[in-house]
């Protein structure tokens, strides 16, 4: 794949600089929507706590699913830009 490219070391460095940039954004946003998520079922669970306490446990089960799909989507997210940043010059 890199060998192709030449990259010189200052290019690099700046790659790499905006791709640690860009991984900061990319939790960013996992946790702006985990924390969403939380407000979300925060909600469902308190207005409907009567009902839902018989069944909290499906509550936590799908919140954790859902957890757990967004972060290996973010992970696919960060992978993909570091697997392909000095292909497509995405820093430039």
């Amino acid at each position: 794949m890199l060998s192709s490219v030449t990259i010189n070391p200052e290019m690099e460095k700046k790659y790499h600089s905006k791709l640690n940039g860009d991984s900061v954004l990319v939790v960013g946003m996992l946790a702006l929507l985990i924390g969403v998520e939380l407000f979300v079922i925060g909600k469902i669970v308190g207005a409907t706590w009567e009902i839902a306490s018989n069944f909290y446990y499906l509550y936590v089960i799908f919140f954790g699913l859902i957890v757990v799909v967004e972060t290996i989507g973010c992970l696919r997210v960060r992978d993909s830009i570091k697997k392909h940043m000095f292909e497509f010059t995405y820093y430039d």
